[in-house]
């Protein structure tokens, strides 16, 4: 029997770089939002020793299926470029559970990517939680979401955010969630342009861009400012008070970043801001037919970027 789990992506309301950290890592402060667009993973298992004539379609071949004709984790994707081996975070997930557990049954798993990789908008991280969560409900492990977060967190500092996947505030790695209102009431268009940013890069460089105290003391105001206009459901404060310290370094890299944040501002949005470590830039918008006029313009202007018009979740 065939599941199939949605795995959405999430924009950065807020994201405040602390200051890098003991361990390596940057200390973060960050509002983050999940939104709806969806990468789908569909998994099927097959019992230990069991013989299937009539397993999964995305991986029937032309002989029958037996116990010897596939590996334990099979992982499959809708694009070639996407690594479906031990360097894929779902693969990764399923084999630590497995291994912690002892489970013998073999996986198929088809990943259909929707959420642009490498574009800050979490897809990999979303992908690998939604596995974690399948794996525990599936087996029966009864682990908590304490338990889940700490798994998670072994694997990648947005990870657990997706455990939650609601609007959250996450600190010290990402690790550290409290869950916030919901509030949902407008519309976000997403436009990743066709470059590929690595995260690793940018948080390396991100240390050699100094923030006078004047400017870490606006941004700690305006960061306040977002957690209560999320909490009073007001958008035009809220709008008034995004920002990313990413932003200043991966702009300076791809000059597109500034480009759809100028020309998403200009047709109606409210505010414009790179999410993550970009390159995606997303705009908000109180109006669904700005928002989708300039869906449209952009679409047509950038053909060979990715363009989406989607929801709060």
């Amino acid at each position: 029997m065939k599941s199939i789990i949605k795995a959405p992506a999430k924009i950065n309301l807020c994201l405040r770089v602390n200051g890098l950290r003991e361990d390596g890592y940057h200390d973060l402060s960050m509002i983050m939002q999940t939104i709806s667009l969806f990468d789908t993973l569909e998994f099927e298992i097959i019992k230990e020793n069991e013989i299937r004539f009539d397993f999964f379609d995305k991986f029937k071949s032309k002989k029958p299926y037996n116990n010897k004709t596939f590996s334990q984790i099979n992982l499959k994707c809708n694009y070639s470029y996407i690594p479906t081996d031990e360097r894929n975070l779902v693969y990764k997930i399923v084999k630590f559970i497995f291994d912690k557990y002892n489970i013998r049954d073999r996986i198929f798993i088809y990943l259909k990517k929707m959420i642009p990789t490498s574009g800050g908008l979490g897809g990999g991280s979303s992908d690998a939680a939604s596995t974690l969560l399948f794996l525990n409900r599936h087996y029966k492990l009864r682990l908590n979401i304490d338990e889940l977060i700490d798994i998670s967190a072994m694997f990648g500092s947005d990870i657990p955010y997706f455990i939650h996947k609601k609007e959250c505030l996450c600190e010290g790695r990402g690790e550290i969630i409290t869950e916030l209102k919901s509030f949902n009431n407008y519309y976000i268009l997403i436009a990743t342009p066709n470059v590929r940013v690595s995260t690793k890069e940018i948080f390396s460089k991100v240390d050699n861009f100094s923030i006078p105290d004047s400017r870490k003391d606006l941004e700690n105001i305006a960061f306040n400012n977002c957690l209560d206009a999320i909490n009073n459901r007001d958008l035009k404060l809220l709008s008034n008070n995004l920002f990313n310290n990413l932003e200043i370094v991966t702009e300076s890299m791809f000059s597109d970043v500034t480009l759809f944040k100028d020309k998403m501002v200009k047709m109606g949005a409210l505010a414009s801001l790179m999410s993550g470590s970009g390159p995606t830039v997303f705009g908000i918008f109180n109006s669904y037919l700005k928002a989708l006029n300039c869906k449209n313009i952009l679409k047509k202007e950038h053909n060979d970027s990715f363009v989406f018009l989607a929801r709060p979740i």
